[in-house]
């Protein structure tokens, strides 16, 4: 499960936009201090603020609203900010870290599956659509070896431990 031309560009389109939307917006209303991180681009030079109010317009009901400003440091001058520009930038920086976990999620998930070709000692994965876990074809001599050795056994012409030995041999030749 490798990703690869369109596939990654779709991949970190889906990063982006989730960085906006679910990260910067969604989070970001729930802990607002975190799309401090976009202070850099939007507020260069300067502090971010952060005014909460809270409004209750009838009884039962509670609006609050949370506005950005960017103060200067050297005038004191505040600067409101609007919710998107600070949004793309913080939902940006979160989108290429989104990014950067799923590639190395992909990377992790790539090197746990089994190689095609190549000499892999790894049972090949079965599929959600198999009825039941595959078993291993036997042939009728070896079907016959084994239930040779195991009268052997039973007459107590070998021990438990050539018995086990011979029947490992046999098994592994499969």
């Amino acid at each position: 499960m490798k990703l690869k031309g369109i596939g990654l560009f779709l991949t970190f389109i889906w990063c982006w936009f989730m960085g906006v939307t679910a990260i910067s917006i969604g989070f970001g209303a729930l802990f607002p201090s975190m799309n401090r991180i976009a202070k850099p681009f939007v507020c260069p030079g300067g502090r971010m603020e952060l005014e909460t109010q809270t409004y209750r317009p009838y009884p039962g009901s509670t609006i609050t609203t949370l506005t950005w400003y960017c103060v200067d440091e050297s005038s004191g001058a505040k600067k409101e900010l609007g919710i998107f520009p600070m949004s793309l930038y913080s939902g940006t920086i979160y989108g290429w870290l989104l990014f950067g976990l799923v590639v190395i999620g992909m990377r992790i998930l790539a090197n746990r599956e089994p190689k095609v070709g190549g000499g892999s000692t790894r049972a090949p994965v079965s599929t959600v659509f198999d009825s039941a876990p595959a078993k291993p074809r036997v042939s009728e001599s070896t079907k016959a070896r084994l239930k040779e050795l195991k009268e052997l056994r039973a007459a107590d012409l070998i021990s438990e431990a050539e018995y086990e030995e011979k029947r490992a041999e046999i098994l592994k030749r499969l």
